[in-house]
Formats: structure tokens, sequence, C-alpha cells
């Protein structure tokens, strides 16, 4: 009996035993547990052998490379503006006028009780003055008409401005002309072909109405009108040559070598029309007064400055017939005068040939003159009576 029993515990020992050591080879439950959600998760630093961890995965960002500098494109080398010269001045200009016709217009130059006043004149490459009956009259002469925006008071023709007109080949624009007597100006403007002697009409002038600008005195004309006659009519703007010689020659330090001091200078012309000129050196010319007025353009308001005054003395015969016209000799001729720049003066010898061709001016020695860069009064004045003198 006992020992039954002892053999019963043993064997409930051996399966105690069997069943102990199968729940110890057991696998773990890998189920997650419960608990909150994702969302709901706090979010808390990872430990540090957690971050160290992460670091270490983390690759190194690559270093950034340099960007380099966009290459310059080229600097372009500026295209040079083209320089011309003014031919009638010397002057550098913006725009090529070797072929350009000159224009050339006539202005009044008188006193009746009253200062004419004249416009447009300090715009003018060249101012020539003669003597008209028992006054004197001024043409105007424009290499560019552009920025003109007046000119008055525009007078009627006479045969010796249109001779000089024509030694330059300009356009000639008038308001009538002498149409009997000895002095008959149509004799000449019949040189005008080609649609360039400008009579004046309402379609490209103007009336002032103003005194003293009233009657024959008071007609006005400007850039743009005439400009815009030139191209209704077909006037010839062009010359007929690619260089057109003017017989004029500029150096830019013109003051005779060796001359006479001239810094004022008296102009008589016939019937005692008088003309003073002083040399002012910080405006580089002579400011010009008549009638004891000094001489300005009334466009302006500013004194005339003239770089170069040339005083020319040729047969003048004032009184020819019963208007008391004047006969004055512009061609085939060879003739004496003065020439004045900087304050100093020299004289000089001057001639021209016929119609077509230009007036030459020289030195004592012959030589081509050289007139000073800027603009030129010429006075034409008796060669018997009056003339210039200076201090």
């Amino acid at each position: 009996m006992k020992k039954t029993r002892l053999a019963s515990l043993l064997a409930l020992l051996l399966v105690c035993a069997m069943i102990f050591g199968a729940c110890a080879q057991r696998p773990k439950n890998t189920a997650p547990e419960v608990g909150p959600t994702a969302t709901e998760v706090p979010q808390t630093a990872a430990p540090a052998d957690s971050a160290e961890s992460a670091a270490e995965a983390t690759p190194e960002p690559a270093k950034e490379t340099a960007t380099p500098e966009p290459t310059a494109a080229p600097t372009e080398e500026p295209t040079p503006v083209p320089s011309y010269t003014n031919p009638l001045t010397g002057e550098t200009a913006s725009k090529d006028y070797s072929k350009t016709r000159p224009v050339a217009v006539m202005v009044e130059n008188n006193h009746n009780n009253g200062m004419i006043n004249q416009a447009g004149i300090s715009k003018a490459a060249i101012l020539v003055e003669f003597q008209v009956e028992k006054i004197t009259r001024n043409m105007a002469i424009f290499m560019d008409l552009e920025d003109v925006p007046a000119i008055y008071p525009v007078r009627s023709a006479r045969s010796y401005f249109v001779s000089t007109a024509m030694a330059f080949d300009a356009i000639y624009v008038h308001r009538g002309q002498s149409a009997d007597g000895v002095e008959f100006a149509q004799n000449v403007l019949v040189n005008f072909v080609d649609h360039d002697d400008i009579d004046l009409g309402d379609t490209n002038s103007y009336r002032m109405e103003t005194w003293p600008h009233i009657g024959e005195h008071g007609m006005g004309t400007s850039g743009e009108l005439l400009l815009r006659s030139f191209e209704a009519f077909g006037t010839r703007t062009e010359h007929k040559t690619d260089s057109f010689d003017y017989g004029l020659h500029f150096t830019e330090n013109a003051a005779p070598t060796g001359g006479e001091v001239a810094n004022t200078i008296r102009v008589v012309y016939p019937e005692n029309k008088i003309m003073n000129f002083t040399y002012d050196a910080s405006k580089n010319g002579y400011t010009g007064y008549q009638w004891d007025t000094l001489y300005v353009d009334d466009t302006t308001g500013q004194e005339v400055v003239f770089q170069n005054v040339l005083i020319l003395a040729t047969p003048v015969k004032i009184g020819a017939d019963d208007h008391w016209h004047s006969v004055i000799t512009t061609t085939d001729y060879e003739g004496t005068g003065l020439f004045f720049n900087g304050g100093y003066v020299e004289a000089i010898k001057w001639s021209r040939g016929g119609l077509d061709t230009p007036f030459r001016f020289y030195d004592q020695n012959g030589n081509d003159l050289e007139l000073g860069i800027g603009h030129t009064y010429m006075g034409f004045v008796s060669s018997t009576y009056g003339g210039a003198t200076y201090s």
C-alpha cells in the first residue's frame, strides 16, 4: 500500500515537472497593448541614446557648392557719334551739312520813329549788310532752320543781295522785290530756277501789325513755315555737287598775328547809317550797336555776338535813279577790306568772279584768310565813302 502511494506521488511530480517545463518554453505574447490612439500619444523627446542613434542613422547634408559668378558679358564699345562741321561757321555739328543748301532771308533794318526789332538774327551763321537807298538792310544766312522760331521783319529783294545769296547757293527768301529803275531785282532772281526763290505769301508767313512792325515792316516767318514751303514747292534743298565750295576757312585762333588792337569798330555806310561793335572777351566776340542801341535778337532779348567782322569795300552808288536806288558791285571784282577777330584787325583782300562763284578772302600775303570758328558779320561799304575805323 505504501509502495503504491509513493509511485503515484512520483508520477504526479513528474507530470507537474513536465507541465512547468512546457510553460517555460512557450513564446511571449507579441500583440500590442491597448492604449491611447496615435493622435493622443503625447510627443516626448526621444531618449538620449535614441537621439544618438538617429543622428548616426541620418546622413550629413551635402556641402553647398558655391554658385559660380555669371561671366560678365563683354562691354560693348559705344558707337561713336559722327562729328560733322557747319561749313558756314566751322563749328562742330551733329548733322552732315556737306550737301545742304543754306537759306538766305531778307530782314528789315530801319528805324522809322522807332527801332525795328529783328528776330532770328542770332541764329544766322552769317549776317550781311548793304546800303539800300537811304537806309541799310540785312540778309540773314542760316545753315539750319529747325531751331529758328521766328524771323522778322522780312523785306523785299535787291539784286546785290540776290547775287550774294547765289555765292552760297542759298535758297532766297524775301517779300517782293524792286521792280523798276536801275534796281530791278527780277533781273537776277531769274537765276533761281529750282523753286528756290521764295516770295512770302499767306501760307508761309504771318502779320504782326504791332508798332513799329506794321505795313511793309510787319511780315514774319519761321523755320517751320519755310521748311514746310520747301517741301510743298519742291524746292531744291541740296547742292548739285557733293561738297560745295563756300570759299571759307576756319581755325581755332584766328586773331590776326601782329595785327593792331581793335576793341571797338565804327562802320559808316552812305547816308550816315552807323554800325558799332565792341569786343567782349567774356563772350568771345563782338557785340553790335546801331543808332546807339544794343543790337539784340528780338526772339531772345540777348545781344547778338559775332566772332568775325568782315568789312568789305566795293564800288557803291546811291541815288542812282528817281527811287534813290543803289548800285553795288558784288561780282567780277577784286577789293580790299578789314578782318576783325579776337580784338585785333588786319587788312585783307577779297575777290569774286561770276554769279555762280563764291567770295574769296586773302591776307596781305595772298594766303587764304582763316576766320574764327563762329558767326560772321559781313558789311559791304563804299570804297570811296565811309568805311571802318577802329581803336
